[in-house]
């Protein structure tokens, strides 16, 4: 089969448009250091890159619900530790005001003391974290508790938790709900104690130091559950942040140029693009004699 000079210029300038594409690919690659940008220069590589991008934001979903259900317990863990102080402070004042020596004045005066702890306890219980209240479940606009005619408190929460997804088949409970009986022993006690101060009940304040210890221990227990919690999504975060790393190592490999091979490439093209630019440089010269006969 014959072919025309026609066909042999058309051929060398389908090998330029090539060699130009293939420099101007290079020079994408270089200056965004990815092999590639789109599904045409790639295939199944791009294909392979979306897999893994979608891992990754899967990944980091999960890592940040983490991180506010360990910063929702940690808060919880704090109020509550303050309230164990604060009972630590009432189970003084039990044993000091159940001995026989102590005034009426002196039980006074330390009803009244008894009753800022009550507040005190009252306002943590319905402390709010980031706007939602804190033990109040999934009521998180209201306060936990309220105080009725006699001055206990009752909650008046959700029954149901806080629960985060961390992932499409695994959850977790982010709070500690207000009616656990740890807090009404807290608050029953306290109260109780407060009463036999201000009515000057011998036998009332002597219990009270049984009632505010059994109180304290359900606290402590309360505080010690959320502990392991928060030591478990340690372990958790720890997890996801060895995968998140492994994500990213394995996506940088899959997309990261080989910038030496890439100038090597473009240095070939180079090559073949001024062959070609004088073949036909030759052809046009040929063409002109011929027509010049």
């Amino acid at each position: 089969m014959r072919i025309t000079s026609s066909q042999l210029y058309d051929n060398l300038l389908s090998g330029v448009n090539k060699q130009l594409k293939v420099q101007a690919d290079a020079n994408a690659s270089i200056a965004s250091g990815k092999r590639f940008q789109t599904p045409a220069q790639a295939g199944i590589d791009y294909k392979v890159s979306l897999d893994l991008r979608h891992t990754q934001s899967q990944l980091k979903g999960s890592f940040e619900a983490l991180i506010v259900t360990d910063s929702r317990l940690g808060a919880t863990q704090s109020v509550l530790t303050d309230m164990i102080h604060v009972l630590g402070r009432a189970q003084a004042l039990a044993v000091q005001q159940s001995s026989a020596n102590m005034t009426t004045a002196e039980h006074q005066a330390a009803a009244n003391e008894v009753k800022h702890l009550l507040d005190q306890v009252a306002n943590s219980a319905n402390k709010a974290w980031e706007g939602d209240a804190l033990f109040s479940g999934t009521a998180i606009n209201q306060q936990a508790f309220v105080q009725d005619a006699q001055g206990f408190y009752q909650y008046q929460g959700s029954a149901q938790d806080r629960v985060v997804a961390i992932s499409n088949t695994q959850q977790v409970v982010s709070n500690v709900r207000g009616d656990e009986p740890a807090f009404a022993l807290m608050f029953d006690a306290l109260k109780t104690f407060q009463n036999a101060l201000e009515n000057d009940e011998g036998w009332g304040i002597g219990g009270a130091i049984g009632d505010l210890s059994k109180a304290s221990n359900g606290m402590i227990d309360l505080t010690s559950r959320v502990g392991g919690q928060i030591n478990a999504l340690s372990s958790y975060r720890q997890s996801y942040e060895d995968m998140q790393f492994a994500i990213e190592k394995r996506l940088n490999e899959h997309e990261t140029a080989d910038i030496p091979a890439l100038v090597a490439e473009m240095q070939q093209a180079n090559i073949a693009l001024q062959a070609s630019y004088s073949q036909i440089a030759n052809m046009k010269n040929l063409s002109l004699v011929n027509f010049l006969r």
